[in-house]
């Protein structure tokens, strides 16, 4: 499996990358937990003519975590990352918590994006009205001084437990738990011994820097929580693709109705049944994929 490099930022932290496929260059921005690695779910379309350039956000696999940094302060770092590559214009898909960091980078450097998808995204601050209660009480109590970091630190052991050897937490107790609670598509993606491969990589990955990127955790939660750095209602009509599941409890449709009302001329598709990860489940969805991003 392809790893990735580093560059330089102009203020010396590192920014991880990952580049699979020849093509019209395409940025992936991963959710969390989740990594450059996470490119590798995306294969099967980059190699049909696409440059797929997966980057690790501050804090997650080998970006230097950056305390105090805003959301455009990542969409900067993929413009410089850009003229590094030697790329003028390029396409943008972001998953889960990848998704306001797409829609961020179009409205701050429109006039160098060409398409951009976003899956399962949040509308910021986040709505988590219909939300697992999990997940609904991880936005109340990860922002709190010293609970916070302590709660991503029990969610870290759980999750480096799994991705550490996936057989053994599958049956045991907790494993039996999670899986009784989860959606179908979700299930068949565990039961896929490659798809699984990769998600217990791309965890493994996310939490390389131990408590930075424990740190790193808890500020995606609070940058989530905060309003839109941007004026939404600038972004030239057209540009922005909206995919979202009604069945998703990780981050609800709820959110992707905002977005395409706060956004011009937004495309919106509507998945019924589709969870969270409904887009990893669907082959054809891919090639949909691949047909906006190289229009």
């Amino acid at each position: 499996m392809e790893q990735g490099e580093t560059i330089t930022l102009p203020d010396g932290r590192k920014l991880g990358y990952l580049i699979i496929g020849e093509g019209k260059p395409v940025f992936y921005f991963h959710g969390f937990p989740g990594s450059r690695l996470d490119l590798h779910y995306q294969k099967v379309i980059s190699n049909i003519g696409l440059r797929m350039i997966g980057v690790d956000r501050p804090g997650f696999g080998l970006s230097t975590y950056s305390p105090n940094r805003k959301v455009s302060d990542f969409a900067s770092d993929v413009s410089f990352l850009a003229d590094q590559l030697g790329i003028d214009k390029f396409a943008l898909v972001g998953v889960s918590g990848g998704g306001h960091y797409v829609i961020t980078c179009v409205a701050l450097f429109k006039e160098r994006v060409t398409h951009a998808v976003v899956v399962s995204g949040a509308y910021c601050p986040v709505d988590t009205e219909g939300m697992m209660r999990a997940n609904k009480w991880g936005f109340r109590l990860v922002p709190l001084p010293i609970l916070g970091e302590w709660l991503e630190k029990q969610q870290r052991k759980a999750l480096l437990t799994m991705a550490e050897d996936p057989d053994a937490f599958m049956a045991s107790e907790q494993g039996k738990k999670m899986l009784k609670g989860m959606p179908e598509d979700q299930l068949r993606l565990l039961q896929n011994p490659e798809m699984r491969d990769v998600f217990c990589r791309t965890i493994l990955e996310s939490y390389r820097q131990g408590d930075g990127s424990v740190k790193a955790y808890v500020q995606e939660i609070k940058l989530m929580k905060k309003p839109w750095e941007v004026d939404l209602s600038e972004i030239p009509s057209g540009l922005v693709h909206i995919w979202h599941g009604t069945a998703d409890t990780n981050v609800p449709v709820s959110n992707a109705y905002k977005n395409a009302k706060a956004i011009p001329g937004s495309h919106l598709e509507i998945f019924e049944g589709g969870s969270h990860t409904f887009l990893f489940d669907n082959l054809k969805l891919f090639g949909k994929l691949f047909e906006i991003l190289v229009s």
